[in-house]
């Protein structure tokens, strides 16, 4: 899953800042929040997401090259019941506060249901092949 580890400006606290973003809605997610939120994206890297699974320590991969990030995906209630599916990608290190501030935007109305959460590691590119980060 290619994603963007980007800083969201104005946050409390330096990783409560960090998000990570698929790139596919990467740029409709960047407008909004400037736009909506008025803060500002700084892209720190353009790279992939991978579930966690022992092929990482197989390739080589040293676990200090790797961030941990869970994939989190939950069912929306959607018009008529119909349930949308979304996925969010959350720091392993602030998971919990990260959820419940998820949830948070949901909760007021049950707006959700069914929540799992994947491990895995977003592969910085300087760790796949040298390459130099996207900035």
């Amino acid at each position: 899953m290619p994603i963007v580890r980007c800083r969201l400006e104005g946050g409390e606290g330096a990783a409560s800042t960090i998000r990570y973003v698929p790139l596919v809605e990467f740029e409709l997610w960047r407008h909004f929040m400037e736009t909506r939120h008025g803060r500002a994206v700084t892209v720190e890297t353009v790279s992939v997401w991978v579930p966690e699974n022992a092929w990482l320590r197989e390739a080589g991969y040293a676990v200090e090259e790797l961030e941990p990030v869970l994939r989190v995906h939950l069912d929306l209630v959607g018009p008529h019941g119909v349930p949308v599916p979304v996925e969010r990608f959350l720091p392993a290190e602030t998971y919990p506060e990260a959820r419940d501030a998820l949830l948070a935007h949901f909760q007021r109305r049950r707006l959700w249901r069914g929540m799992t959460a994947t491990p895995g590691y977003v592969v910085p590119a300087r760790a796949r092949s040298g390459e130099k980060t996207v900035a």
